[in-house]
Formats: structure tokens, sequence, C-alpha cells
């Protein structure tokens, strides 16, 4: 019997599971069903595959017979880097859902070789702990919980309960399109490391590798005012503020990691988001589409509390003076604990 991690969460309140008809969804969402556990379905197309239309279809067959929800999109990528795009339009898809219908937390059926093939690709490309150890079983958004309950499961023991129950699903061709570096690690690096019964220890390094992580990253002390995050200024800054990202909807990049440390902490990323270092403290925060004009009043006591530029449109409202009183609280509290 495949075991779920983080079961007594996915207990609690309404879940969104995130479904494409492929082997690991299908395999989850039996298991989420044998257990009695309270979930519906949303399932995107790319629009890249003829074959998606038959997988919302099966989708919308199971949700009838088993008496779920079942949400479809469709959307269309184009240009380059057609896995990030169709990541971003999943997350987007699932978060808006759950922000419309209530849902409090999101299930992805991701499992042990998905992260062993993260934590190769970050490792190739020279990332730290926080980011080679990737996703969690789970993680805590901004507004609902992420929960991976396969995430210590290898998918050679999902293939096998599907088969053991003769249950349908639908394998997509492009995994086999060794043009995506996530395919090339798959079928070259991490299926046959899998293979090898010297890897039966893999699930204990990654479990004690989070536990080591959370001992390295302990939780934020961090204030949320008009949207914004601010947290005391440290040594593990960019763990912080990627995490803060993902809560606002958004996943750094390698690259973007990079530059922001490069660029201390200063600047836009992904388009609609700041990151501001200034005065001892980090500021992330979504990006405003329109800029509002702000009094010289207003951009001189900024100035004086070391608020660093990108960050100080977020902050004014009518009642500015109260919130950088409560900024200035904050701060003030932070620095005397540090001093102690």
């Amino acid at each position: 019997m495949v075991a779920l991690e983080s079961l007594e969460a996915l207990g609690q309140g309404r879940g969104l599971l995130g479904f494409s008809a492929g082997g690991d969804s299908v395999a989850l969402f039996f298991l989420l069903l044998e257990r009695g556990l309270p979930f519906d379905l949303a399932i995107l197309d790319h629009g890249l595959r003829v074959q998606a239309q038959e997988e919302i279809a099966y989708a919308k067959e199971l949700g009838a017979k088993h008496q779920k929800k079942v949400y479809t999109k469709q959307v269309t990528l184009m240009g380059g880097n057609l896995e990030a795009q169709g990541r971003k339009e999943r997350y987007r898809f699932f978060e808006d859902l759950i922000r419309k219908f209530g849902y409090t937390h999101l299930i992805l059926a991701h499992h042990l070789n998905d992260k062993l093939e993260w934590f190769l690709m970050q490792l190739a490309k020279g990332a730290s702990l926080q980011t080679i150890l990737g996703f969690s079983a789970l993680e805590q958004r901004k507004n609902y919980t992420l929960i991976r309950p396969l995430i210590y499961t290898p998918k050679s023991a999902l293939l096998e309960y599907l088969q053991a129950r003769n249950l349908r699903y639908f394998e997509d061709s492009t995994n086999n399109d060794l043009r995506f570096q996530r395919n090339l690690i798959r079928h070259n690096l991490a299926t046959p490391f899998l293979n090898l019964a010297e890897a039966r220890g893999l699930v204990r390094s990654f479990k004690a590798l989070e536990l080591e992580k959370h001992a390295l990253y302990p939780p934020l002390n961090c204030l949320e005012l008009k949207g914004v995050f601010v947290f005391k200024e440290g040594a593990q800054n960019l763990y912080y503020i990627d995490g803060l990202l993902k809560k606002l909807g958004y996943v750094l990049s390698t690259k973007q990691r990079l530059e922001l440390a490069q660029q201390g902490f200063n600047g836009v990323v992904g388009g609609g988001f700041v990151v501001g270092c200034g005065g001892g403290f980090v500021y992330v925060g979504r990006a405003l589409k329109v800029k509002p004009a702000l009094p010289k009043s207003y951009k001189d006591t900024c100035r004086a509390l070391l608020i660093p530029p990108l960050v100080r449109p977020l902050f004014f409202s009518p009642k500015w003076a109260n919130t950088l009183e409560q900024l200035t609280n904050f701060q003030s509290a932070q620095s005397n604990w540090g001093a102690n």
C-alpha cells in the first residue's frame, strides 16, 4: 500500500487536486478516494497536444462517477521555455480557483522521482541547499497550503498500484522529448539511479536533509504590512525571499536568485514583484500596476527610515503616517531583540 504524507492536513478543509490524467495524478486520485478525503479536480490544457482533450474527458468521467467537481481551462503557450510557462499558467489557474471557491489546500502528485530530478538539475546549476532540496511535502503559501502526499513514493510503486487495480491513465508524449532538460536528467540519471538496489536509502537521506534545512533556516519573524513582507536582514536573505515570493505565487529561477544577490536584494522580478533591502531590513511585495505620485513629506520620511526607493510606493496611502509608524515599531522591536 502506498503511504501518503501529510494525511492530517489532507483531512482538514477542502482540497483541490492538480490533475493531468497521467499515472501520478490518477494514482493520487484513487488513493485520496480510498481514504475518503475531500477534494475536487482541476486540469489545464496547455494547447500542445491533441491528446489533452481525451485527458480532460477522462477527468470529467472520473468526476461524474465519484461526485467530484472538475474545473478545466485551455491556454496557449508560445515562445521559449515552455516548461516554465506551463508551470506559471498551472499555478495561476489553481490559485484563481482556490481564491474563488475557498479551497484550503492544493494537492499535487509530485513523487520521489520528481524530487530527485529537481535535486540533480539544481546541483548541476550550482544551487544552494535550500534550492537543491526543492519542494517539500508541505508548503505554506499566502492563501492556502500546498501538499505533496507522494513526495517520498517512487514512480515504480505508483505504476504497480495502477496495474494492480487495472486503472486507466495517459502517457504524456512530451515526457520522452529530450529537448527538455528535465527529461534528459530523468532518462539518463534519475531513473537508472532509483533502479539501483544501493539507492534504497534515498528517502532517509532526503528526510534527514529536510530536518537539517529547517535547523539552518528557522521560522521567520516577519511583518506583513499593506501586502508587503518585511523581515530583518541576515545571512539567509535569499532563502526567505524565495519562500515569501512563493507565498505571493511566484517561483524564482536560479538566474534570478543570482541576480538578486548581486544587486544587493534590490530589484523587480518576474515583472510584477518587488524586492528591496535597506536599513537592515528586507522587503518583498507585489508591484503596483499604477505608481502613485508621492508627496515630498512622505518621501522624506521614507528616506529617513531607509526604505528602499522601489518599495516606497507600496506603503503609500492617505494614512501613510500610521503605516510607517507600524513599520517603525516592528523594526525597533526586531533591533532590540537582536541586541539582547
